[in-house]
């Protein structure tokens, strides 16, 4: 098991990383009362949940189980786990443990957050996309009919332990939408990890731990140099968005049915890279990287048809993101070195995400 602490303004966060690292002694370390409340979904309630329990022996339990899926993470959910709360007579010295992936992540960092104020809350991703990307940095949120994401915080956890035993349980194509986040640090920081990730994809899509444990070790070093630099994404930490702005359009558009975050992700990739070829001069051989990283690692590249270029555009124009009125990109200069722009016309635009369809 590896330490890295995320330092920031508001809190110094302890990551610990590695294989089967759950233990009591580590539970006991981090909660500071005898009160848990354990919040997951039915899926990884029927994976994880009973072995996180045994390990929390001594301490008080309550469980909350959602259902899975991205269509729950609204205010309804929200609401009904402070209902939760307060009927149970929690207090300000319960210590909540989001155990699930991106989802639970989001929404039970808002319920944290929100309850009485704020209150201990410990992470436990389960998924890969959760591991090396949503459970680092402090974001929670729920989304808005007309957007992802729109309704959030920033709030620092008080520790996240990954454990990547848990990802055996996790399905092959939730894997490879994990890897999407993976292959963005790489897009945006590093061209030797990207080239890395090209030449291991097999290895990785056989989950051999020593190179998983790398990818993910990896990905949150990366993300811990970008968040310390810019908790609060008004500057650096938006070149975390990269592929997120037609991603995020997608999933809205789909109605968060059919595709899952990372897959919307990787084809957003893709489309920020193509921009980036006319924008920026991105030459064709970086490009190619990294579209055949992403194909190599089972992701999509291409909308899916059934989405018209209309009901993206509508999306994009609700995205967070934007600022005075208009939409930032981030696209890649050459791979490793980002740049954020708004001066992407609405004609160009409207023009490319047609031809990209197409």
């Amino acid at each position: 098991m590896i330490k890295k602490t995320l330092r920031t303004q508001t809190n110094n966060v302890p990551i610990f990383i590695g294989d089967k690292i759950i233990s009591i002694s580590l539970l006991k370390s981090l909660i500071k009362s005898k009160d848990v409340v354990v919040i997951t979904n039915v899926i990884v309630a029927k994976y994880h949940l009973k072995n996180l329990k045994n390990k929390l022996r001594g301490f008080n339990i309550l469980t909350y189980i959602i259902p899975d899926g991205e269509k729950y993470k609204n205010i309804k959910t929200l609401y009904k786990i402070q209902d939760f709360l307060v009927k149970n007579n929690c207090d300000r010295q319960v210590n909540i443990i989001a155990l699930g992936g991106g989802v639970i992540g989001d929404l039970v960092g808002l319920a944290a957050d929100l309850f009485l104020r704020g209150v201990n809350l410990i992470h436990i991703p389960t998924t890969l996309l959760s591991q090396v990307d949503s459970s680092i940095g402090g974001k929670t949120g729920i989304n808005h009919k007309l957007g992802k994401n729109l309704i959030g915080t920033f709030k620092q956890p008080h520790a996240v332990i990954i454990s990547i035993d848990l990802l055996k349980t996790l399905p092959d194509k939730e894997f490879s939408a994990g890897m999407a986040e993976v292959v963005k640090y790489g897009a945006i920081k590093s061209s030797s990890f990207l080239k890395w990730l090209n030449k291991n994809a097999d290895n990785l899509l056989m989950r051999k731990n020593k190179y998983v444990l790398h990818a993910v070790k990896t990905s949150v070093k990366e993300k811990i140099d970008v968040v310390q630099k810019d908790e609060k994404e008004s500057g650096l930490r938006a070149i975390l968005n990269f592929g997120h702005t037609l991603g995020h359009a997608i999933e809205a558009a789909s109605n968060y049915k059919g595709i899952l975050h990372g897959e919307a992700v990787s084809i957003g990739m893709v489309f920020a890279a193509s921009m980036s070829v006319d924008i920026n001069k991105l030459s064709i051989e970086e490009f190619n990287l990294l579209e055949s990283t992403l194909r190599k690692l089972n992701l999509p590249t291409k909308v899916p048809k059934k989405l018209k270029s209309s009901q993206l555009k509508k999306h994009i124009a609700f995205d967070k993101k934007k600022k005075n009125g208009k939409n930032n990109f981030v696209l890649i200069k050459k791979i490793g070195v980002t740049q954020i722009t708004n001066t992407i016309s609405n004609a160009y635009l409207n023009s490319t995400i047609r031809d990209f369809i197409s």
